[in-house]
């Protein structure tokens, strides 16, 4: 069961299926597997919670994580991509891990929570986590089936972020980190019946740029030109 699994989402993402589409997939073969468990994926960016799928929890619910700083006592996924480790809490009422979030999660019946950070290279980039409905932590096979969610996890994620990296070095010059000349014509496509009062292109030239170069050699001028691109 768990190599099918892998087979339906390994397929998604080599067709280029969308990440919360995949990670959501992810989620809910897991909730099949395991009956009466509830997933959630939750991305780190900057040091805080962002939900990226949990499509058996309230909206409601993943609306209060999002933005939330992660730290040692931040409910169990929370504390998990801060330590960089696995963190199961199997009494949520009673933990202090779960202090500011008990009274959120506690009327939803979810009463214990195991948290598995997921990593791409040596970054904590999201976590997963199962909700169970008793108190209790994970057994052996949950164990093998969260192994393969967070791979297929990683996987999907680091080609999204592959895909994000190529879609900004196509639309941005890399000396100055400005939008190109290739996402000045996207732009000028998609917008140009919708633009009012007409538009223009500035140019700004800088003089003796090859003094520069030729004295002090090309770093220095390609340090001249993102002083300027970022004045």
């Amino acid at each position: 069961m768990i190599l099918k699994l892998q087979n339906v989402i390994l397929e998604m993402i080599a067709r280029g299926e969308a990440l919360q589409a995949t990670i959501e997939r992810i989620c809910l073969e897991a909730e099949a597997l395991v009956p009466g468990t509830v997933c959630s994926v939750l991305s780190i960016r900057d040091e805080r919670l962002h939900p990226l799928a949990g499509p058996s929890l309230p909206s409601s619910y993943s609306a209060v994580l999002d933005g939330v700083s992660i730290g040692a006592s931040v409910g169990s996924c929370g504390s998990a991509a801060f330590q960089g480790e696995a963190v199961t809490v199997t009494d949520i009422e009673h933990d202090p891990r779960w202090v500011d979030f008990r009274d959120v999660v506690l009327p939803l019946g979810f009463r214990a929570c195991w948290s598995t950070p997921i990593f791409s290279a040596d970054r904590v980039v999201a976590t997963f986590a199962f909700y169970f409905r008793e108190c209790r932590g994970p057994n052996e096979l949950e164990q093998r089936i969260v192994d393969a969610c967070i791979y297929l996890c990683a996987i999907a994620i680091e080609r999204e972020e592959r895909v994000q990296e190529r879609q900004r070095l196509t639309y941005t010059d890399v000396l100055t980190g400005l939008p190109n000349r290739a996402k000045f014509s996207q732009v000028l496509l998609n917008y140009t019946e919708r633009l009012e009062g007409g538009w223009g292109v500035i140019l700004a030239d800088l003089d003796n740029l090859k003094v520069v170069n030729d004295t002090f050699g090309h770093g220095a001028g390609d340090e001249l030109i993102q002083i300027v691109a970022t004045r």
